[in-house]
C-alpha cells in the first residue's frame, strides 16, 4: 500500500521487516541490559500464546508483507525446536512466510548438529553466533558459559548448513588480546561480524561491580577492528558491522535505513506507519516500545511515540549516518515531506566545518573523524 500526502511525499506503508524478541536465557550475562529471564515451567508456552495474540492484533492494524524475520534475545536458540517451530508457524500463518533473510541468534552451547540442521529445516538462512571472544579467560570474565572451542565448533556446524553465518564479538574488554580475537574470527570462515564495544549499562552486575571501559581503550579497539577486518576483506558497512561481499544483513540495514519494522515480544521496539488517528494529527511515523516481560505477558500495550515530519526526518538522518554509504537526503526529504538539507542546514554546516561529515551531492555521510564520535554527530539531528 502506498500513501501519497497532500505535501507530495510518498509513503510506502507496507511493513516488510519483523523482529521477535525471545527473552529466555540459560544464564544472564553480567553485562546484559536486555529484557531477559531464565526459563521457568510453563513460561514459554504462556509467552508463545501471548506472542500469537500480539501478532494477530498487529495484522489487523498494519499491512505486513515480510521480507525479513529476525529472532533476537535473550537466546532464541535456547528454545526447543518445537517451540521455535511454533514461532515460525505464527509468523507464517498471520503474515506470510518471509521472502528473504530469516535470522536466528545462536548460543554456541545450543549448536548441536541436530539442532543446527533443524534450524535450517525451519527456514533460518542466517545464523548469528554469540561468540563474544575466543579467549576462555575473557569469556569467563564476561560470564559466558561456553568455551572458545565450543564457539569454533558451533561456527563450523552453522557453516556446514550453507546459511550465511555471522558472529558477535565484544571489544575493549579488560585483559583482552583483541588482535588474537579478530584473527580467530577471520580464520573461522564466517561471512559477517558484529563487533561491539563493551558498554556498562546502569543496573547491570558490571555496573554494580564498578567495571569501567576507558575511552582510549574503546577508541583504540574500534580503530584496530576496522583496520584488521578491512585488510581481511570485510566491508565496514556500518559503524559496528562488517561483511564479506554480498553478505550484508538485510534486516539490520532496515533499521539504519529507517524502514518499517514490526517488533513483537517483550521490550521489542518498532518503527511503524501511523494509524488513521495519528495520521490525521499530522504524524508520519510511530516509534513503539513494548512493555517488559512481566507487563507484556499480562497484555500491556506498547508505548507509542508519534513523529511529525521534522522528527521523522531527523530520525532518518540519525540512523542513516551509521552506514558507510551515508544517508540520501533527497530520498529522506521525499519520504517525510521535509526538505532535510534546508531544515537541518545549520547542523550540517557546523558538522562539515568540524570535518565530521561530508556532503556528496545529496548523500550525507560521516567522515573517518565523524565515525570516531558518531554519537555526537548523530545527536545533532535528534
Amino acid at each position: 500500500m502506498v500513501h501519497a500526502r497532500e505535501d507530495g511525499a510518498v509513503i510506502d506503508r507496507v511493513v516488510r521487516h519483523i523482529y521477535v524478541h525471545v527473552p529466555f536465557c540459560a544464564t544472564v550475562c553480567p553485562f546484559c541490559s536486555f529484557d531477559v529471564v531464565e526459563r521457568r515451567a510453563g513460561q514459554v508456552d504462556a509467552y508463545l500464546d501471548r506472542l500469537e495474540a500480539e501478532a494477530v492484533v498487529a495484522a489487523e492494524q498494519f499491512d505486513v508483507v515480510p521480507t525479513t524475520l529476525y529472532l533476537g534475545g535473550g537466546t532464541p536458540s535456547h528454545l526447543r525446536i518445537g517451540e521455535l517451530a511454533r514461532i515460525v508457524d505464527v509468523i507464517t500463518r498471520v503474515f506470510g512466510r518471509p521472502s528473504g533473510e530469516t535470522t536466528i541468534e545462536v548460543h554456541p552451547l545450543d549448536a548441536g548438529e541436530g539442532k543446527v540442521a533443524a534450524l535450517g529445516d525451519l527456514g533460518f538462512n542466517r545464523l548469528s553466533v554469540g561468540v563474544q571472544s575466543f579467549d576462555d579467560r575473557v569469556l569467563a570474565s564476561l560470564g559466558r558459559a561456553h568455551t572458545a572451542a565450543a564457539a569454533l565448533t558451533a561456527i563450523e556446524r552453522c557453516l556446514a548448513t550453507g546459511a550465511t553465518v555471522s558472529l558477535d564479538l565484544i571489544s575493549a574488554v579488560g585483559g583482552q588480546n583483541l588482535g588474537s580475537d579478530l584473527a580467530a574470527a577471520v580464520a573461522s570462515g564466517v561471512h559477517h561480524m558484529s563487533v561491539y564495544t563493551l558498554t556498562v549499562e546502569d543496573g547491570t552486575p558490571f555496573a554494580r561491580r564498578g567495571v569501567q571501559v576507558p575511552d582510549d581503550r574503546a577508541a583504540g579497539a574500534i580503530e584496530r577492528t576496522a583496520r584488521v577486518l578491512g585488510s581481511a576483506g570485510f566491508d565496514r558497512y556500518e559503524v559496528s558491522n562488517y561483511a564479506r561481499p554480498g553478505r550484508r544483513s538485510t534486516h539490520n540495514q532496515a533499521y539504519w535505513r529507517n524502514r518499517w519494522v514490526l517488533g513483537l515480544g517483550p521490550s521489542a521496539g518498532g518503527h511503524l506507519p501511523p494509524l488513521d488517528a495519528d495520521r490525521s494529527a499530522g504524524a508520519v511515523a510511530v516509534r513503539t516500545a513494548n512493555a517488559p516481560m512481566a507487563a507484556w505477558s499480562g497484555g500491556a500495550p506498547p508505548e507509542a511515540e508519534a513523529l511529525g515530519p521534522r522528527e521523522a526526518a531527523g530520525d532518518h538522518v540519525f540512523c542513516g549516518l551509521r552506514l558507510s554509504d551515508g544517508v540520501d537526503l533527497a530520498e529522506g526529504s521525499l519520504r517525510w515531506g521535509v526538505d532535510i538539507g534546508r531544515e537541518f542546514a545549520a547542523e550540517i554546516e557546523s558538522l562539515r566545518c568540524d570535518g565530521l561529515v561530508e556532503l556528496d551531492g545529496t548523500v550525507l555521510r560521516a567522515t573517518d573523524a565523524g565515525y570516531r564520535v558518531l554519537d555526537r554527530v548523530a545527536a545533532e539531528f535528534c
